[in-house]
């Protein structure tokens, strides 16, 4: 006859718990405390801010021939894009130094301008850069000396193909609303690791804040950029490296 168990099925229970821990948890425990991993559970998806899909083609300047393009159009190459939310290239920000993002494509061309113009019509940033030897995301940060205002803005990302012959220039342009940031939303990012605060930046539409919050985090969280980009339309775009901009203004 055989003996009977005599392990209840709390004490199995507590005894598979105790090896799994034991055999598998334990390692893991480290690593599941750690800040890094709790910022790679969290899930990055920008709020729809306007009509989405492949961006904008970018525009010339003149309606001069296809043959004096110098972007060269690879197969399958995104064209001149800057990096926003919506096909409208309409961005919020809290910031009065914010960052924009512009990809480059192939491009026998040299240099680029970037200009910023108020509601009013009144140039308040110009700056003029070289353009990467190779396709890449370029950023262009507005300077402290200019410190926007709470207000719209215009603005324009251009590849000068000819600098005697501006009309075959190929640009982009969108809008910026600047708002001012409450002390509610400095209260909630305020110590909080970089995807928390970009996560709170997306709640809020800031787009050019989660971006940039992201951005400089890729390296480590290339899944969050990803996704980021993907929400709003730019898979094409996140394999794309981020290239240094050296201003010449």
């Amino acid at each position: 006859m055989k003996k009977k168990s005599t392990l209840t099925s709390s004490k199995k229970l507590s005894l598979l718990l105790s090896v799994i821990n034991l055999g598998v948890l334990s390692p893991l425990l480290p690593v599941l405390s750690s800040p890094l991993f709790n910022e790679v559970m969290i899930s990055l998806e920008f709020p729809d801010t306007g009509n989405r899909g492949a961006p904008k083609k970018s525009a010339g300047g003149g309606t001069r021939s296809d043959d004096q393009n110098c972007l060269t159009n690879e197969e399958n190459e995104p064209p001149l894009v800057a990096l926003m939310p919506n096909r409208e290239n309409k961005a919020k920000t809290a910031s009065d130094t914010p960052t924009f993002y512009g990809y480059i494509p192939t491009t026998n061309a040299t240099e680029g301008e970037f200009v910023l113009v108020d509601a009013d019509g009144n140039e308040v940033y110009y700056t003029q850069f070289d353009l990467p030897s190779t396709p890449g995301i370029i950023t262009l940060e507005i300077p402290q000396t200019v410190a926007l205002k709470p207000g719209n803005y215009t603005w324009s990302l251009m590849v000068i193909c000819d600098s005697r012959y501006r009309n075959r220039d190929k640009y982009v342009e969108g809008s910026l609303e600047y708002v001012v940031l409450t002390e509610d939303l400095e209260n909630q990012i305020k110590d909080k690791p970089s995807l928390e605060k970009a996560q709170v930046y997306a709640e809020e539409s800031l787009w050019l804040e989660t971006l940039d919050t992201v951005a400089k985090i890729k390296q480590e969280n290339p899944q969050e950029w990803q996704q980021l980009l993907t929400s709003v339309g730019l898979e094409m775009l996140t394999e794309i490296p981020v290239v240094e901009t050296v201003n010449r203004d």
